[in-house]
């Protein structure tokens, strides 16, 4: 040991950017301590590599009973007992398996022991009266500054049995590193000290990492875990009792709706194994039985599952999630959020209940598509569901759900649908669990917790157009009071895709039908053209456009109102070049803002609230073109419209989950 070069190693040098710390105010110094623990996390990466390598080693020998013995001084031996006995009451390791040996013996646990640390004959002692077994026993050697002669006289000593031998240390070059005694040698170097030579603070975080990685990866590898859950916990205490009926309950579908009662019977039954009880509720097996099958597979769950023909299932999140859907004509988005924010988007086919008046299940069809796809994103890499793994996992994920759907005023659609979403999702409709309203209302979300307005106004202009007013109530947040428009694409919706696309491809069949009887002379123009391109029109014998025939009669995948509503994006994208899309879109915007949106601020309309009380809020599509918000907002200043605020939705199932987030 050569104490002489003792301040040329990292932990003993002195930090520049703690200098004047004695100096500094306590919040200032707080926020120097702070950044410099930000660099401990980044001096672990470059040590992956090995770290994994040494969990490698260690997991055959670990699965094969071997005992794994951290040997410090000060804080590296306080740090390998702190995990050396953490291990067995989370993964159920035998107390004897982990070992924990501080120079100075257990009574430097709590005060330090002068000299202790360099006395190296006193480490090879310690570890001969543990009577180490070469072919399965580890080392785990713990110096900051890679030269304490307790700890190097304990490598040395394993090493000379043929012990598997690991050593972490915060400085390079080391003696540990040029001893030869160390298998795999863990180096993160955090640099110096906020204190110079305190590694306690910024080695001693590094080293935990480094432990809390070994040990957590061995007892994964080694099957501890199905998943992230901890199934082979010892359940000591009543909070790691309750910790044992939700695992049970997560991981398998069979336990998801028992009582707590049935949940200690079966595991009564299995010795308090919630790995053996998941095993025996899964295959209906004996708790004797599954114990031999999960010895058969060292231990592993997943594998036992697996060779008893169970699905795999991921760890179940046990109605953690919210669920928002916003159900329209042209598609289904679904988004899924929790405490952390949204964490899952997905999407499917139009589902709008008046185009699916026959088949309610259809539209249940698409809602499922859309939400396994904004599921899918929980899932494990590589994870494979059949449908009633899908039908377990969505009864349980959801502790609230908002499903706004196109037509569920009509025909009395939401007393029909609400059973079917019951049964789905596992919760309750009349207990406010699963809210169902129009699509529209999903909008309302938006301005529910950011403004406070005691009323809102809602304009959509999507494939089809609505408008509708709200006014708060305590008791239900925002409460729709009055409706205008929204008839459906067969009976008006002007301003909507559908009407401008409608009114787009009358006039080109005008203009074809012109050209036909020698009326017109002239070449068809670019909006013409653009449409006859858009519904894939063909020429027929008499050198004329089929038109009508590829509108009404072209076999597509689209039905005609779909296939005529995209070509309103096309009128968008030439209204501020082309006379005929300007009119049409201004047509259009003009009957939806002064028939349909003015009647609701008419003062003897019910509900009646002055525009300057109200937040308004425009969603939909054609509301995300430039020129089409262009010519609303003209056409409300030409009514004299003023708003107290406005506010532009781009993704209701978004605002929506947001909004059941922050009632939870």
């Amino acid at each position: 040991m050569d104490l002489s070069n003792l301040s040329q190693l990292q932990t003993e040098r002195v930090n520049p950017r703690t200098s004047h710390i004695d100096r500094l105010s306590t919040i200032q110094m707080c926020t120097v301590i702070n950044a410099d623990d930000h660099l401990v996390a980044e001096s672990i990466a470059p040590c992956l590599p090995v770290i994994a390598d040494a969990i490698d080693a260690l997991t055959p020998r670990v699965r094969d009973g071997g005992r794994v013995v951290y040997v410090g001084a000060g804080t590296s031996g306080r740090l390998g007992i702190l995990d050396a006995s953490e291990i067995p009451p989370t993964f159920a390791a035998p107390r004897s398996q982990f070992v924990g040996l501080i120079a100075g013996g257990d009574a430097a646990i709590r005060e330090a022991q002068e000299g202790a640390e360099d006395n190296e004959q006193a480490g090879e002692a310690d570890l001969v009266s543990l009577n180490l077994d070469p072919a399965r026993d580890s080392i785990i050697g713990i110096a900051s500054s890679g030269r304490t002669p307790y700890v190097l006289g304990c490598l040395a000593f394993a090493k000379r049995l043929g012990c598997l031998t690991i050593g972490v240390a915060c400085a390079t070059p080391s003696a540990m590193a040029s001893s030869g005694h160390v298998d795999y040698l863990i180096v993160p170097l955090p640099g110096p000290e906020v204190v110079t030579g305190s590694t306690r603070l910024k080695a001693g975080t590094a080293t935990k990492l480094v432990l809390n990685m070994l040990s957590t990866g061995t007892m994964i590898r080694t099957g501890k875990t199905y998943g992230n859950m901890m199934v082979d916990l010892v359940a000591s205490n009543l909070k790691l009792e309750q910790r044992s009926r939700n695992m049970l309950r997560k991981l398998s579908p069979k336990c998801g709706g028992w009582s707590d009662s049935e949940l200690d019977a079966l595991l009564v039954k299995c010795n308090h194994s919630v790995k053996l009880a998941v095993l025996a509720a899964e295959t209906g097996q004996s708790a004797n039985d599954c114990a031999r099958q999960l010895e058969c597979v060292g231990g592993v769950l997943s594998e036992a599952l697996i060779q008893s023909e169970v699905p795999h299932w991921p760890v179940m999140p046990g109605r953690e999630f919210v669920l928002c859907v916003d159900g329209g004509g042209t598609k289904c988005a679904a988004v899924v959020a929790d405490d952390t924010g949204i964490i899952g988007r997905g999407s499917a086919g139009p589902c709008n209940l008046t185009d699916h008046t026959g088949s309610m299940d259809e539209a249940v069809t698409t809602l499922l598509d859309a939400i396994k796809s904004a599921l899918r994103e929980q899932l494990p890499t590589g994870a494979e569901f059949t449908e009633p793994m899908w039908k377990e996992y969505i009864r349980v994920c959801f502790h609230s759900v908002w499903i706004g759907l196109a037509g569920l005023d009509r025909a009395g659609f939401s007393v029909k649908l609400a059973p079917k979403l019951e049964e789905l999702f596992g919760l309750d409709y009349s207990a406010g669990q699963i809210r169902l309203t129009n699509d529209v209302d999903l909008l309302t979300a938006s301005v529910a917790t950011s403004h406070h307005a005691l009323a809102a106004v809602v304009l959509i202009a999507g494939t089809g157009s609505v408008a509708m007013r709200y006014t708060w109530t305590a008791e239900q947040g925002f409460v729709r009071v009055a409706r205008s428009g929204g008839w459906g694409h067969l009976l008006g919706d002007e301003g909507g895709g559908y009407a401008i696309g409608l009114e787009a491809t009358k006039h080109t069949l005008v203009v074809l039908e012109e050209i036909a009887l020698g009326l017109r002379t002239q070449d068809l123009g670019e909006l013409e053209q653009e449409v006859v391109q858009q519904l894939g029109c063909r020429m027929v014998e008499d050198s004329n456009i089929d038109l009508l025939n590829a509108v009404l009669c072209q076999r597509s995948d689209k039905s005609v109102k779909a296939r005529i509503s995209t070509i309103a994006q096309i009128v968008l994208n030439l209204a501020r070049r082309n006379e005929t899309a300007t009119a049409i879109v201004e047509n259009q915007v003009a009957f939806l803002v002064n028939n349909t949106f003015v009647r609701l601020f008419d003062p003897r309309c019910r509900e009646y609230t002055a525009p300057d009380e109200c937040e308004l809020v425009l969603a939909g599509g054609l509301m995300r073109n430039v020129e089409y918000q262009k010519a609303v907002q003209r056409h409300l200043a030409d009514r004299g419209l003023r708003f107290r605020s406005m506010e532009i939705v781009d993704n209701a199932a978004s605002a929506g989950a947001k909004h059941l987030i922050g009632k939870k």
